[in-house]
């Protein structure tokens, strides 16, 4: 009988944290399309060059590099749930923040604050899902993620619309969306420190401290800088660098191309790139079905070519519907590629090196999305807006190449 009640209760434990978490990657997404829909808005008020969205975008991502590269010691300090609360919070404070902004300056900074609770959230929730939740799980989280993303440009947009295009009102809008996050991470943080859930994830037979005697020997067997010299991971590092830049630029920049340079209204420009993101998000699910009868490499390497032609697509702008079909592509197209070449890494490389390769590849995938972004945004002022979508063509074929590069170097080490 008690052995039955700590059954119900392991189950209930992990059907609430599994909620949380689905809602804490929910919650994690709102932000990062935000700046796309309201920057021609924020430019105006401001006075700024339409690049600069690019030094938005860095600081969030300087933020986020210094939160999660030690987000390790923060776990054992605050432990998981308290660790969740308090990023949410610094959060919800930097989108609060941005409503009072009156200066770049201070926008920028606000911006850092969000990155750094972000990077915490991040790095936190994959960390515990990755060893507590399935695989399955693990795949729908992201897409969760991809909900958020698309659920952002939508609040904003409506409030652009209903509110004479109060920018300000937007941020604080999602801020205290993130406020109520952290108020929930806050009364569950108990749970998250409980022992009762440890076996959640059934993927493999294999004992938590087994695994656990697995990884401390695998990382104590390859350090950092060897774990570096493989070409295939330095490849890999490349890979991870470009997809960010692709899929955060995208997301970033078509809505300010639409309405600036097509004449698209914010309405319907608003309304595709939270279409863009949505196909993001039914991608992930899609194709966490699809690869498990499909070979991964062929699924990614036509996923890789529907990304080219989707860029293409929307470059050419050949009529309105052109550009939709263009984001729409890209976005389901880029779905299964970053969960699955991180699924991919102990396969290609090894277990020995997997552990230090994914961390690369995530940090790779930060300064990608905070660099390529603002090249865009440089040459766009240097040479026109309507080049910023030609890079984007630029990139996703730059990817096309790393792929095959990947798959040659994984085949001769083979």
């Amino acid at each position: 009988m008690i052995q039955i009640l700590n059954r119900e209760k392991f189950v209930r434990t992990s059907v609430v944290l599994l909620f949380i978490a689905y809602l804490g990657f929910f919650s994690l997404g709102l932000p990062d399309a935000a700046h796309g829909v309201n920057w021609p808005f924020v430019k105006a008020s401001f006075s700024l060059p339409i690049g600069w969205l690019g030094l938005v975008i860095a600081a969030g991502g300087v933020g986020y590099l210094m939160s999660s590269f030690s987000v390790g010691y923060w776990m054992n300090r605050l432990g998981v749930g308290q660790l969740l609360a308090v990023s949410s919070a610094i959060v919800s404070c930097g989108l609060l923040g941005f409503y009072f902004s009156t200066s770049f300056l201070i926008f920028m900074l606000f911006s850092a604050l969000i990155g750094l609770g972000s990077g915490a959230i991040d790095a936190g929730l994959n960390t515990y899902a990755a060893e507590h939740f399935s695989t399955r799980h693990m795949n729908w989280l992201h897409a969760a993620f991809g909900v958020g993303a698309t659920a952002g440009p939508v609040i904003i947009t409506t409030v652009l619309v209903s509110f004479s295009q109060n920018w300000r009102l937007g941020y604080a809008v999602l801020g205290l969306i993130l406020l109520f996050v952290s108020l929930v991470f806050l009364f569950s943080r108990h749970l998250w420190e409980s022992d009762q859930h440890k076996a959640i994830n059934v993927d493999t037979n294999q004992s938590d401290s087994n695994k656990l005697d697995t990884t401390k020997a695998l990382t104590e067997r390859v350090t950092q800088r060897q774990a570096l010299k493989p070409p295939i991971i330095l490849t890999q590092i490349a890979f991870f660098f470009v997809y960010a830049g692709v899929e955060i630029g995208v997301g970033q920049w078509a809505f300010t191309v639409m309405t600036e340079l097509r004449g698209i209204s914010v309405a319907n420009a608003g309304i595709w790139v939270a279409v863009y993101w949505g196909f993001l998000a039914l991608g992930r699910i899609v194709f966490g079905v699809l690869v498990e009868r499909f070979s991964v490499e062929h699924l990614l390497r036509l996923c890789l070519l529907g990304m080219v032609f989707g860029a293409f697509l929307f470059t050419l702008n050949a009529t309105p519907y052109t550009s939709y079909l263009g984001l729409v592509l890209i976005g389901f197209c880029a779905a299964p590629i970053f969960p699955c070449m991180i699924s991919q890494t102990a396969k290609l490389v090894g277990k020995h090196y997997a552990i230090h390769a994914v961390g690369f590849q995530m940090s790779a995938g930060v300064i990608g999305a905070m660099t390529l972004p603002f090249l865009s945004g440089v040459l766009g002022d240097w040479l026109g807006l309507g080049f910023v979508s030609l890079t984007f063509v630029l990139y996703a074929i730059v990817l096309f190449g790393l792929f095959q590069w990947i798959v040659r170097q994984a085949a001769e080490s083979a």
